[in-house]
Parts: C-alpha cells; sequence; structure tokens
C-alpha cells in the first residue's frame, strides 16, 4: 500500500498542474447566445498557440492593418515605421515594401491576386500601389470630381479591391459612405458607396431644431459614423464594421451597396473584420472581444479579453487587423501590444465547424452526427439545436425536427416544420373530422325531435333557468348587453343597478386569469416570455394596479368637470368595458397553439378587433355615464393620461425618497450596532 501511494501521490499532482497549466493557457472565457438572446458561458472555442513580436530583426511600430494573400503570407501596415511588413503565417521576416519616402502613414493594405500591394495612405492622402517587387506602380489621390464634395475629407485609412479591380476606400471622418474609385484612366470616381444610416426619430428631429451645426456634429445618431474597417470575400460582397451602437456596427453589402446581413447580436465598438471562404465572418472589438458570425448573421462565439498589463496571450488591448484561414486559424493584429497573436479551432469548434459545412453543403443525414455531439457536450448550444432541426426537416423528420428548432429557439423553423406536421395530420384525419361532424349535427338534430314530442329536456332547460336568475350571474350576464347596446349597458348601470362592485371585480378577475393564460400558454410561436418564466405578482400590479389607477384618475377628473358618474359607475363600467377582449383572449389562446407564422394575420385581427372594440366601449361608457358630448369626452380621456402620468411620476419620487430614507436609517443603525460591539 505504502508503495501505491508513493506511486499515486505524484500522479494526481503532475495531473492537476497539468489541468492548471490547460486551464490558465486560456485567459478568457467562451460564450454564444442562449435562448432569451443572453449571452450564455460555452466550451473554449479558440485557443491562443502563440504571441509574435520580432520577425527576424524587425519589431512592429503602431500597426493598423493586415492582409493575407495568395502566397501565404501576412502583409502588414507598419504605421508608425512607414512601411508595409511582409511575413510568413510562422512569424519569419519576408521583405520590405515601401518607406519614408513613398508612404507617410500608411494605415490600410490590400494585395490582389497579382500581388499587388495597395496601400491607404492617410496622412500622405492617397492610395499608393506597389508592384511584387515593391515599386511604386500607381496613386490615387483626391478625387475631383464635382459628386465627392469640395469639404468632404480623402485621409484613405483602409481599403479593399473587387475582382474588376475597383477600389473601396473608407476614409477617415468622410461620413458620405465608402469612396468607390474605378482603375480606369486616373482612377474615376465613381461615387459613395454603402453609407451608414443616422438614427432619425422624434427626439432627433427636435435636437436638429434647437441646436446648433456644431453641437449636433457632436451627438451620436445626429451624424451617421464613418466605416471603421472593411473586407471583401470571394463573391465580391463587401463587409464593413464601424464603431456604432446599432446593427450599422457590421454590415454586408451587395453591389448596390444594400445591406444583407443582420446580425443577431453584435460588438459596439467593432475595429476589425476578416471573413474565410467558408462563408464565416469575424469581428474584433478595440477591447480585444472577438465574436464569429455564420454567414446569415447567427452569432457563433464570443470570445477574448482586454490586457491588464499582465501580457498573457490571449489578451489584447487595441485589435486593429484579422486574418482567418479557410481551417479557422485567427490571426489578430494588435496596435499598442505591437504583436500578432494566433488562434486555433478547439475540438468542440471543429465539430460545430464540420457540422455546419456539411450542411451548407446539402449533406444534412451527415450533419445530423456532428450536431448531436456538439449538443451532447453542450446542450445550451443553440444554434447546434437549429442545425439538427434543419437537417431533421429536409429529411422529412418533422416530429423531431419540431422538438430540435423550440429547442433551439428558432421560431421560423418551428412554424415551418409544424406547418408540415398539421398538414400532415389534416391529410390523414379529414375524412374522421368530417364524420365525427356529420354524426354530431344528426345527433343534435335527432334530440332536438325527440325534445319536441317527449319534452325530455326540460329539467335541464329549467336548471339553466335557474342558475341564470342568481342575482350575481345575472349581473356578470349584463355585461354581454355592452357589447350589443352600450347605451342601454350604462342605463342599467347607472339608474338600474343593474350590476354591482362584486360582479365587475369578478369580471376584472377573470380578465387577468386569461391574461395570465395568454401570456403563459400561447403557442411556443407568440409567446413573449421564455419558457418557465413566471412573474404573476409584477402580472397582477400592471393589471389591477393600471386599471384602478386610470380609474381612480378617470372619476377624479369627470368630479371637477361636472361629471354625473358615481366612483362606483365608473369602476362597473371600465370593467365591462373589457369584455371584448375577455371574448376574445380564449379565442386567441387556441389560435395560438395551432396556427403558424403563415397564418398570424388572424391573430393580428383578432386583436386589433379586440382592443378597437374595448377603446370604444370605454369612451362610450364614459360619455353615457357622466352625459357628456364625444368632444368633451375625448378631453376628459387626455386629461386623465396625464393625471395618471403625473400620479405615476410622484409614486416614483415617494418610492426614491423611502428607498434613501431606509438606506440611511440601514447605515445608521448598522454604525450603532458596530461600535456597541466594538465596546463590548
Amino acid at each position: 500500500m505504502k508503495k501505491r501511494k508513493r506511486i499515486l501521490l505524484p500522479l494526481v499532482v503532475l495531473m492537476l498542474c497539468i489541468c492548471t497549466a490547460a486551464v490558465a493557457q486560456v485567459p478568457y472565457k467562451t460564450y454564444t447566445l442562449g435562448l432569451d438572446g443572453e449571452l450564455v458561458s460555452t466550451q473554449t472555442a479558440y485557443e491562443p498557440v502563440r504571441s509574435m513580436t520580432r520577425f527576424g530583426e524587425e519589431t512592429l511600430k503602431t500597426p493598423s492593418d493586415m492582409r493575407m494573400a495568395k502566397d501565404g503570407n501576412l502583409y502588414i501596415a507598419d504605421t508608425g515605421n512607414k512601411r508595409i511588413l511582409v511575413v510568413t503565417p510562422q512569424g519569419e521576416y519576408v521583405k520590405t515594401i515601401g518607406d519614408k519616402k513613398t508612404l507617410k502613414s500608411p494605415t490600410g493594405v490590400f494585395v490582389d491576386d497579382d500581388l499587388n500591394v495597395y496601400v491607404a495612405d492617410e496622412n500622405g492622402r492617397s492610395v499608393v500601389v506597389f508592384d511584387p517587387s515593391g515599386a511604386v506602380v500607381r496613386e490615387f489621390g483626391r478625387p475631383t470630381h464635382p459628386l465627392f464634395g469640395e469639404t468632404s475629407p480623402y485621409k484613405p485609412n483602409k481599403l479593399v479591391l473587387d475582382k474588376r479591380g475597383n477600389l473601396y476606400i473608407a476614409s477617415t471622418g468622410n461620413t458620405n459612405g465608402i469612396i468607390q474609385i474605378s482603375p480606369v484612366g486616373e482612377g474615376e470616381f465613381l461615387g459613395y458607396y454603402g453609407a451608414n444610416q443616422s438614427n432619425v426619430g422624434w427626439l432627433t428631429a427636435l435636437k436638429k431644431a434647437v441646436f446648433s451645426e456644431e453641437q449636433l456634429s457632436t451627438m451620436a445618431g445626429i451624424v451617421p459614423t464613418s466605416v471603421k474597417n472593411l473586407c471583401i470575400d470571394e463573391k465580391g460582397m463587401v463587409y464593413t464594421v464601424s464603431q456604432a451602437v446599432d446593427t450599422t456596427s457590421l454590415r454586408r453589402l451587395n453591389v448596390a451597396g444594400r445591406t444583407t446581413l443582420v446580425p443577431d447580436y453584435t460588438n459596439t465598438q467593432n475595429t476589425a473584420v476578416a471573413v474565410n471562404n467558408h462563408g464565416s465572418i469575424f469581428t474584433a472589438s478595440a477591447s480585444g472581444y472577438i465574436m464569429e458570425y455564420t454567414s446569415e448573421g447567427n452569432m457563433l462565439f464570443d470570445f477574448g479579453a482586454f490586457d491588464n498589463g499582465d501580457q498573457r496571450i490571449g489578451t489584447f488591448k487595441s485589435v486593429t487587423g484579422l486574418v482567418v484561414t479557410d481551417d479557422y486559424t485567427i490571426y489578430v493584429l494588435d496596435e499598442i501590444l505591437g504583436s500578432i497573436q494566433v488562434l486555433r479551432p478547439t475540438e468542440f469548434t471543429g465539430l460545430v465547424h464540420t457540422a455546419f459545412t456539411l450542411f451548407q453543403d446539402g449533406k444534412y443525414a451527415e450533419s445530423k452526427a456532428p450536431w448531436t455531439q456538439v449538443l451532447r457536450m453542450n446542450s445550451l448550444f443553440t444554434y447546434a439545436s437549429t442545425g439538427l432541426g434543419e437537417a431533421l426537416y429536409r429529411e422529412g423528420n418533422f416530429g423531431e425536427a419540431l422538438t430540435a428548432f423550440r429547442n433551439g429557439g428558432n421560431k421560423s423553423g418551428y412554424s415551418d416544420a409544424f406547418w408540415e406536421l398539421r398538414s400532415d395530420w389534416l391529410h390523414s384525419s379529414l375524412a374522421t373530422i368530417l364524420i365525427a361532424l356529420v354524426v354530431l349535427v344528426v345527433l343534435i338534430k335527432v334530440l332536438k325531435l325527440i325534445d319536441k314530442h317527449t319534452h325530455f329536456l326540460n329539467p335541464v332547460r329549467k336548471l339553466g333557468q335557474k342558475i341564470g336568475s342568481l342575482p350575481l350571474l345575472s349581473q356578470m350576464g349584463w355585461s354581454f348587453t355592452m357589447l350589443r347596446n352600450p347605451f342601454d349597458s350604462c342605463y342599467g348601470i347607472k339608474r338600474e343597478k343593474r350590476a354591482s362592485f362584486l360582479s365587475a371585480s369578478l369580471m376584472i378577475l377573470i380578465f387577468f386569469v386569461l391574461y395570465v393564460l395568454c401570456k403563459y400558454f400561447s403557442g411556443f410561436l407568440f409567446k413573449t416570455v421564455q419558457e418557465g418564466e413566471y412573474e404573476l405578482i409584477r402580472d397582477a400590479v400592471m393589471v389591477f394596479g393600471v386599471f384602478f389607477l386610470m380609474v381612480i384618475c378617470c372619476y377624479l377628473v369627470c368630479t371637477i368637470n361636472d361629471g354625473e358618474a358615481h366612483f362606483k359607475d365608473i369602476f362597473i363600467g371600465g370593467a365591462y368595458a373589457l369584455m371584448p377582449m375577455i371574448l376574445a383572449m380564449p379565442i386567441r389562446l387556441v389560435l395560438t397553439n395551432v396556427l403558424t407564422f403563415n397564418e398570424e394575420f388572424f391573430i393580428t385581427v383578432l386583436d386589433v378587433v379586440a382592443y378597437g372594440w374595448t377603446g370604444i366601449l370605454i369612451v362610450l361608457s364614459i360619455m353615457y355615464l357622466n352625459d357628456y358630448s364625444m368632444k368633451k369626452t375625448l378631453s376628459i380621456l387626455v386629461m386623465t393620461l396625464f393625471t395618471v402620468l403625473i400620479t405615476v411620476a410622484l409614486l416614483f419620487v415617494v418610492y426614491v425618497l423611502i428607498s434613501q430614507l431606509w438606506d440611511f436609517l440601514s447605515s445608521i443603525y448598522g454604525e450603532v450596532v458596530y461600535r456597541f460591539v466594538r465596546k463590548m
């Protein structure tokens, strides 16, 4: 036993050290999108393998851009040294292109298929073209075309070249869009391309009317952001990133300059973008967070970390360039660190890419195995569920596809699979349904005929009449009069006492129950909350609180405006006016569980009718109960809404004051206890 312990103890220590080293080499967590659209932790997607800071005898100084050419070498815009440095992927020095005489501030680089090097010289206000030997063969200066604009800045920062030889230049400070230049002649200006749009709303319009031009220029959303970086794929699609707070932070532009990509999650401070031949898109933020997207814009991974000074491999200070190879090796250029870090995909990421590639190639059956394996490793990886669902759907296995789409939160795929399942069920059950309906109709006719001669249903009718004559049920039944004749209903409420507080309270309670059922038990396609998420207390406060607040404020406004209705009348009238929604919600609940997105129109129509009818009944009940004209009723409603807003604001102020008072008293209590204990 002692010998075994002597052998096992070092082995355990060695394994712990290996595990610790394995964990330590990845200084960041990897995230993916969960069902609720929030980031959830997943397995490490990419591991840093090395960092390159010296290339032979050469080093980088504030590098700004990087590309990989057809010869397999990395071309780096070494801005601080005013040159283009060419190195191998392993970090070996190859050559230098350009010098202080030909370049002032190279901030962007692109290499065509013939290994001609295009350099965006920001301070030189030009694009300089070098041949493979390093000789200057051409230079594109400021466009002279009138459409370019006399005051438009021309400070080339980044650039790409398409197969036709057209240049796409991102100019610092130019918010008109990407500058497009043809190689014909001296470089013909073709126009601006793919400009970012400003966020224009009512607040923006108000700012434009009030503030000066100088003030507007410093406000986000007023002036569109300029393109920060760009790349181009084999199909000629241009990808741009901008430091924006909306979907313009990552865009894919077609030949017309229109966006063809809507990412489901983006960084707001993107500084670099890259795409490989598989269509996978990678972006990086200045703080070092890298994101990988599918060609459809689905975010797969979010990883990386900011270098706080410990200089660990895998952390970054200011990413300015990205290169991604077809085997998903990532080269990350850091401006401040002056380094290129290399990251490689893990086995988990390899499975994701394998499944994704198989699916894109139409090999749906083959993609099921890797998707399933990914889900075994991480059941929260929603894109794997979506991929598995797509593969099962293509096979015609709609039942399992439905489950996979639901697990992945893919409502569009779920709708398609549910449509197919429902269609198959209808085709197989249509005859049975028709026979059952015919039998039911015949049975009803027979029962009516028998009852006509024997009156055997009289006891049932008497029981129904007895139940219907109960005071409470009779009062609740009066709510149906509100649907047919609001004037008679209000007259009965106000003059004939056909309703009571209890019946109205029960109506509100029924409304609340139906509201909860519709919110939490609607079909997956139309549910607005996450599975397993229940907020009944909040729902009760919203329904009952809003109703009582509206009734109280309306009563107060009506009282000071010669209204005839008592509080009880307004309370009952408001409750009975909810009748259209009470009748519509059960129908909506059923429809959401049997319809797909293709028939969403029916639910929309039902909602419009229910809400519109309820709104009309509320207006008419206030008008009839108070004997107002329509004009005065509308003014009363406006004043009521204003009173509600003032009341909510006052309640919020009171809540803040009470919270501050409670914090103050708690701190005093804590100080007293601390001093008492200290004296003890």
